[in-house]
């Protein structure tokens, strides 16, 4: 067994569960980890989404809070992801492009909030496909998929959101 540092804590990993170490595949999942357009920049959008709603709209501060959860969730599985592949889930990009709040958008009208979110979600699905099709292990692959399945039930969420708050009310 393997320790690892991670803040306070320590990440055990079990040898046996270790990926064999393949850079190729740990840029890709670092690129959809903490790229300006990953997984844990969602999760900061939909973070402070939540933290400008709850206050006034408590039926959609529960649909943010379950977003930046889900996303949460997801970034939780990449960085496992990557460390058992032996890499660092550090919060910056493959090419170390670093990861910066400059990527969360700060938009605060409701119906452009959805608009902007469905379709951060789409492009990260497309992006989530690729990667599962660049990837040929099986055990990353399902965990992919796990994460896929993650954002498709996000996307439809929102989508129905959009279509109840903001197109039926008008």
């Amino acid at each position: 067994m393997v320790c690892k540092q991670k803040s306070r804590h320590f990440i055990h990993i079990d040898m046996k569960n270790m990926i064999n170490k393949n850079s190729y595949y740990e840029g890709l999942l670092q690129d959809f980890f903490a790229a300006s357009d990953g997984c844990f920049c969602l999760f900061m959008t939909f973070f402070y989404q939540y933290n400008q709603i709850f206050e006034f709209k408590s039926e959609l501060s529960q649909l943010f809070q379950m977003l930046y959860q889900t996303e949460l969730q997801n970034s939780e599985i990449l960085s496992q992801l990557i460390i058992e592949m032996g890499g660092d889930a550090k919060f910056y990009s493959h090419s170390k492009s670093f990861l910066s709040c400059y990527s969360v958008d700060y938009v605060k009208g409701t119906s452009q909030i959805f608009l902007d979110d469905i379709e951060k979600l789409e492009v990260s699905i497309i992006q989530n496909k690729s990667l599962i099709n660049k990837i040929d292990d099986p055990k990353i692959k399902e965990k992919l998929h796990t994460v896929l399945k993650n954002k498709q039930k996000c996307l439809k969420i929102l989508r129905e959101n959009h279509l109840k708050n903001c197109l039926i009310k008008k």
